[in-house]
């Protein structure tokens, strides 16, 4: 039986995470597995082609999960995969800029990746910062020109995330002016923000409920040899994607890769929830337990 996994391209940690599970240098027990990629968020392309049955596992953005499970997707949480932790995701502005406490940011512009208004910093910025975000003055612009921008004061803010947040961490103009990953444990004490989980199909799991034990087993041991063949690996990605390598080797450690589901995970998966209901993204809950395979 051949497997697809998908998940989202010009994304390092992912990209070798999987890396040698797509190169055929680890196995999966009981199956065969190919590795394809996709685009990343803000594209829905991934929990599509998963829901669509045209893969069979894929690192759906937990937001995204969450919003398509309640809509009754028949798609189902394996594990957490990747977390932010205290870098990897934060506010950048300038040095000798207006902007010098998070509450300076009212009614100023601010650009991020994302098509619409940054859901998580709208959420922080609100109930751990008291800033009116309302106010803000959202903008979308490739993550590749956000530090440009900034330094040219077209905006004043920008949300910086993976190799861009090496850059702007090393960048004597600029200065990060919060983390996500700081920001939530402040407010909610935990260690970390589920940003991506592992998912598959319903269906499958019900035919083969072997299967989880495998494929979680399988990427702990891809994600265990990219951690003895970094640079290796850093190399084929910069051939494929571009970028400085000492800011994609920086951008592996930013967040924690782990497939699991703890009892700490399942009420940072609640919390991630409560954001999404919050800023009006989601509307009604669901049970951790029953839109994870526990």
């Amino acid at each position: 039986m051949e497997l697809t996994l998908a998940h989202y391209r010009n994304r390092f940690c992912m990209y070798r995470t999987y890396f040698a599970l797509g190169e055929g240098l680890v196995k999966p027990e009981g199956f065969d597995l190919k590795v394809i990629e996709v685009p990343d968020p803000p594209s829905h392309a991934l929990e599509e082609v998963l829901i669509r049955g045209e893969v069979d596992f894929a690192n759906i953005y937990l937001p995204n999960f969450l919003k398509r499970k309640i809509r009754g997707a028949p798609i189902v949480g394996l594990s957490t995969e990747w977390k932010s932790t205290s870098k990897g995701n934060g506010i950048f502005v300038r040095k000798d800029g207006p902007v010098q406490t998070p509450q300076d940011l009212t009614g100023r512009p601010i650009a991020s990746h994302q098509s619409d208004p940054h859901a998580m910093h709208c959420y922080l910025l609100r109930n751990y910062y008291k800033v009116d975000d309302s106010t803000l003055k959202w903008e979308s612009h490739p993550q590749e020109e956000l530090l440009d921008l900034l330094k040219q004061g077209k905006v004043d803010a920008v949300v910086l995330i993976d190799q861009i947040f090496f850059r702007g961490e090393n960048d004597p103009d600029v200065r990060c002016l919060y983390t996500d990953g700081d920001a939530w444990s402040g407010m909610h004490g935990l260690p970390e923000i589920i940003k991506h989980m592992l998912a598959t199909r319903e269906a499958l799991l019900e035919e083969h409920p072997e299967i989880k034990t495998q494929i979680l087993e399988a990427c702990r041991k891809s994600f265990a040899y990219s951690e003895d063949h970094l640079d290796e690996i850093a190399d084929r990605f910069i051939a494929k994607y571009g970028g400085d390598k000492e800011a994609v080797i920086a951008s592996a450690g930013y967040p924690k890769i782990v497939f699991t589901f703890t009892d700490t995970e399942r009420k940072e998966a609640e919390a991630t929830m409560e954001m999404l209901i919050d800023t009006g993204r989601m509307d009604g809950r669901i049970d951790m337990s029953q839109a994870f395979a526990v």
